[in-house]
């Protein structure tokens, strides 16, 4: 068994020049969102954690030279790697802005489209960052964002709850359900949009699903343990980490063994609400 559970994460510049979540996790939310979003001549458009660059780049050249789009970030080594991008591109159209989305740097009611591909996932007020975007947006403007719903990896979540139970962990389970629950509806995140003065003007929902030969590979993925193992530490007390870990992995290789694979399903939804 492998000791995925001591990985740690180091934000740094060298990292940042390795990181390319698209083809595990962004490019189908990414592509969603092209899929859906309007796209008009003469815009001015803000992507809201913006990271790296995409799907910003991807907009602004669909867009054309007659729109601008600013990418907002509040991650500096991101930030550093897409203006890398920007100059490599020669992205006239674009700009690069280190700023948290919930103190948007732009006047009010001076922005046509806001959107959004996973950023609602990290807002710590989302409430104030949909304030935000409707103090920003013109009267009609548009708000688009996409995001994984809750149901997100429920195979996983089975297997991991069960593990909790076979090790007499009723905390751990009730922590696990929480970080789940956390996580957004349809309903839920509609609310947001009509909270913040948005009137819903349409969603989409869809789902895909990502493959792994079994749980060590899955466990082992460098994304997976950069952006979910630190949560899935919180609902283990750390005296059981190395008792509780190995038989997490042991359990989804079984599971993987018996369905020839581990296969997790994640929905998704596309949202757009326009400012009243």
């Amino acid at each position: 068994m492998s000791a995925f559970w001591n990985f740690k994460f180091n934000d740094t510049e060298d990292f940042i020049e390795t990181f390319d979540e698209l083809p595990l996790w962004s490019a189908p939310f990414g592509l969603l969102l092209l899929k859906h979003i309007e796209l008009k001549p003469s815009q001015t458009v803000i992507d809201i954690g913006s990271g790296a660059g995409f799907p910003l780049f991807e907009v602004a050249e669909r867009l054309g030279p007659s729109s601008k789009c600013y990418g907002i970030d509040p991650w500096v080594h991101a930030v550093n790697r897409a203006r890398k991008k920007l100059k490599n591109y020669e992205a006239a159209n674009v700009e690069i802005i280190e700023a948290s989305a919930d103190n948007l740097p732009f006047t009010s009611k001076t922005v046509d489209l806001i959107i959004s591909n996973l950023g609602i996932n990290n807002f710590n007020q989302p409430d104030k960052v949909f304030g935000e975007c409707h103090r920003v947006l013109k009267p009609g403007g548009k708000l688009a964002l996409t995001t994984n719903l809750n149901g997100h990896w429920k195979e996983f979540y089975t297997v991991f709850e069960e593990t909790c139970r076979q090790n007499y962990m009723p905390e751990a389970v009730l922590k696990l359900k929480e970080q789940q629950e956390h996580r957004g509806t349809v309903a839920t995140i509609s609310a947001l949009f009509t909270n913040s003065g948005f009137k819903i003007s349409r969603v989409f929902e869809e789902k895909f699903e990502m493959r792994f030969l079994n749980g060590t590979a899955f466990l082992n993925h460098h994304f997976v343990k950069v952006g979910w193992l630190s949560s899935w530490l919180e609902v283990v007390p750390q005296s059981n980490w190395p008792v509780f870990f190995p038989q997490l992995e042991k359990n989804l290789n079984n599971y993987a063994l018996k369905l020839g694979g581990l296969t997790l399903t994640v929905p998704m939804a596309f949202l757009e609400g326009e400012a009243l």
